[in-house]
């Protein structure tokens, strides 16, 4: 749940075509790429347009934002941008792809598999399965 507003402010950021970009306001990190709020306690460290947006996603989610707090969670800023290492990929198959590579702490390799391949998951049922389901 701590990482909630932040996954929402990513999400505003990726819709409104501002996710590679560093905002006015934005607090970075110590590699240089703009952080969002893990909400709790404490002053946002963000200013001018980016605060501005943390602070609209927040007051939509105003009750969770309010239990965070209240629940004794310390704010905390998490990077945006998160740049997969050692990768490495084969194809022991024509049609097998087989990735392999190292992601920070707090971060979801399937977001970084769903932003690298853009796939679409396969039906789930084949011809032969066709007259079971009906």
């Amino acid at each position: 749940m701590h990482s909630f507003v932040l996954n929402e402010v990513l999400a505003l950021r990726v819709q409104h075509g501002l996710w590679g970009q560093t905002l006015p306001g934005d607090v970075m990190d110590a590699a240089g790429r703009p952080t969002g709020p893990l909400w709790g306690r404490a002053q946002a460290s963000s200013s001018e347009q980016a605060q501005a947006l943390e602070d609209g996603v927040a007051a939509r989610h105003a009750v969770q934002c309010d239990g965070m707090e209240h629940a004794g969670l310390d704010q905390d800023r998490h990077a945006l941008v998160a740049c997969p290492g050692d990768m490495t990929w084969e194809w022991p198959q024509a049609d097998q792809l087989v990735l392999t590579f190292s992601l920070p702490a707090g971060t979801y390799a399937t977001s970084v598999l769903s932003e690298i391949l853009h796939a679409t998951e396969p039906e789930r049922h084949g011809e032969r399965e066709a007259g079971a389901v009906q």
